[in-house]
């Protein structure tokens, strides 16, 4: 058993004006699974994509998030989890001034995402911007398996 112990700037990055901070790693649980918690702000979220590599589920926290998973369209509030299986196309989007939640990705790695596209926490206290821009995560989706398909 491996036990860990983060403080809020451990493992922590600025991601499309998200703060997302890394709470598990594949080497810390033998690959089976990443998890993230993202703090959000209202409007953040990523366009349709298809994540060809791992299911991918997300626990809202806190806030209220709009999901698009295939052809349906709900809205998630604290207590919920989406559960997206992999080559099903999803988008959210975040719909109250913040939201909080915990994205758990299976099998991991794709966690590491928010490390190489993000900013570390420790380099600057405020995130340099406030927008998302697909074309950065277009950047990265071959690289760590998804597929952007759409707005």
């Amino acid at each position: 058993m491996i036990a860990s112990k983060l403080d809020d700037t451990t493992d922590a990055y600025w991601w499309q004006g998200a703060l997302m901070r890394i709470r598990a790693r594949a080497a810390d649980t033998g690959g089976a699974i990443g998890l993230v918690e993202g703090n959000f702000y209202e409007g953040f979220g990523p366009p349709l994509h298809i994540h060809h590599r791992e299911d991918e589920g997300m626990l809202t926290l806190e806030g209220e998030i709009t999901f698009r998973q295939g052809d349906r369209e709900f809205t998630a509030g604290p207590g919920t989890l989406v559960w997206c299986p992999r080559e099903v196309p999803h988008a959210f989007k975040v719909m109250s001034p913040s939201a909080r939640a915990l994205v758990i990705v299976t099998p991991a790695g794709f966690e590491e995402m928010f490390v190489t596209g993000g900013m570390p926490v420790s380099e600057s206290s405020e995130s340099p911007t406030h927008e998302y821009d697909p074309d950065a995560a277009r950047a990265l989706a071959e690289q760590f398996g998804f597929e952007v398909v759409g707005q």
